[in-house]
């Protein structure tokens, strides 16, 4: 039995969900970095996992541009996990479309609650879902191993729709467009931003990270910053910086392309 664990992380999330998922899974997958994959991948496995984190409420344009890529060979079985700081929105149904054009199903589609990237999470709830994560992963993994179908969580509605349209417009133009990102003079141009970004949008200039127009709004660069040098003027100036306690700087450079 051949299976694979597709990945995308901006703060370590999705890594961790993903090796964990693997840990508790009796057949073994190779967990590979969906940014490390240029052009068409063909699908070769008998069970697929796309683990991916929600940005308002929707699918990782990266991620949907992986699933549009792909060539199957066979029908295989095919579950997703979809990180959210408290609403998966419409990211797993956007899934099951996707590999509907494939002449696939997505047979599992579940949210695990952790902490955002971008709208911060308080303290005592980040803890809790970091206590709470394995017990939710486990269920998960029980889940998989039987095959389970029939389970896609999240909101489809056409109300949920138009939110996400919107929410989404203003935020990758305006809240979180890279146009926004400055470096304060406590940047030493150490280039771990450049290193962490997943899509190489980011390069040193006079040992200062420029950022170019292809952003994938994950922010590892601000949350991987060792001199936490990386800010905005309004939304991230002020938030605590943060990346799952189980994924070191290193982990991170395994998605570049």
């Amino acid at each position: 039995m051949f299976s694979e664990i597709y990945y995308f992380s901006g703060t370590g999330n999705c890594l961790a969900t993903a090796r964990m998922i693997n840990e508790k899974l009796i057949e073994k997958s190779s967990i590979v970095p969906i940014s490390s994959i240029d052009g068409k991948q063909k699908i070769k496995a008998d069970w697929i996992g796309f683990v991916f984190p929600v940005y308002c409420h929707k699918l990782p344009d990266i991620v949907k541009q992986f699933i549009l890529r792909l060539e199957f060979t066979s029908s295989p079985y095919i579950y997703a996990v979809a990180t959210n700081n408290g609403e998966p929105g419409q990211s797993l149904f956007d899934i099951q479309k996707l590999l509907t054009k494939k002449g696939q199903s997505l047979s599992l589609g579940i949210a695990i609650e952790m902490p955002g990237n971008a709208i911060e999470t308080p303290f005592d709830i980040e803890h809790k879902r970091l206590t709470e994560m394995e017990q939710k992963v486990t269920e998960i993994a029980e889940l998989i191993k039987v095959q389970k179908k029939g389970i896609i969580e999240g909101n489809n509605s056409l109300i949920e729709l138009i939110r996400n349209q919107i929410v989404g417009f203003l935020a990758w133009n305006y809240i979180f467009s890279p146009k926004r990102y400055k470096v304060s003079d406590n940047c030493t141009g150490c280039g771990t931003c450049e290193k962490v970004c997943p899509i190489n949008n980011i390069h040193l200039l006079n040992h200062k990270p420029i950022w170019g127009n292809k952003c994938a709004t994950c922010l590892a660069c601000f949350h991987w910053c060792p001199q936490e040098a990386i800010y905005d003027n309004i939304f991230i100036k002020k938030r605590r910086k943060y990346h799952h306690p189980d994924i070191r700087i290193n982990d991170m450079f395994l998605q570049k392309p």
